[in-house]
């Protein structure tokens, strides 16, 4: 792909990826997204076969990075704490990086039950929601974590605490006095930080990280 078509293609995504955020898939046009991207709504079906293709499209970009920098911190070259602890930490960077990817993800669970996403999804759980699964579990074989724990609710609960901190971030802006903006970014650092300790405090025997 040249340089042109390539950066044109960017152009659509942007645009496509603020306007799914803030309005919805259904309620989205293509006439809206090519009058956002500055390109001809009839030349979006160059790149894309249609609204859903350049929703996928969206969706897929915005979770490259998580499942590429996630299978790296849990390729098991470190021990299972402190890989918990990077993959929280690498969490919310990514969502401070892409204010859009959970405000999406949101509205496609919530109108769509996931039927976009599918695809995605498959790749996350075969990617850094398996790896986490085994790193829980290498953890559970060298005594490390409780055994009495299945590990996927152990990895569901693990990453689900950086998530709802973002999804809710408006309201713990105003839970913190920090204003219904949600905060300063180094808050939400800060609480990525403080969930990798609160999920090994669950998974560890004695009740103390390691």
């Amino acid at each position: 792909m040249s340089d042109v078509l390539s950066s044109t293609r960017s152009q659509i995504l942007d645009a496509a990826e603020g306007l799914f955020a803030r309005k919805g898939y259904d309620a989205t046009t293509i006439k809206e997204i090519g009058r956002a991207s500055g390109v001809n709504p009839a030349l979006l079906y160059y790149y894309f076969a249609g609204k859903e293709d350049l929703y996928k499209a969206v969706l897929q970009r915005l979770f490259d990075t998580i499942l590429s920098q996630g299978g790296a911190v849990l390729d098991g070259s470190v021990p299972p704490a402190e890989a918990i602890r990077r993959l929280l930490a690498l969490q919310a960077e990514w969502l401070l990086a892409r204010p859009n990817s959970y405000r999406l993800l949101v509205r496609e669970m919530v109108d769509h039950d996931a039927r976009h996403a599918q695809e995605v999804m498959l790749q996350m759980a075969a990617g850094p929601f398996q790896l986490l699964c085994r790193v829980i579990e290498q953890g559970q074989q060298s005594g490390a974590f409780r055994t009495d724990l299945e590990p996927r609710f152990a990895a569901v609960s693990t990453i689900a605490q950086v998530v709802y901190f973002f999804v809710f971030r408006p309201a713990v802006g105003i839970f913190f006095g920090q204003g219904p903006a949600g905060g300063a970014d180094q808050t939400a650092r800060d609480f990525a930080r403080h969930a990798g300790e609160f999920a090994l405090s669950a998974l560890s025997p004695t009740g103390k990280t390691a």
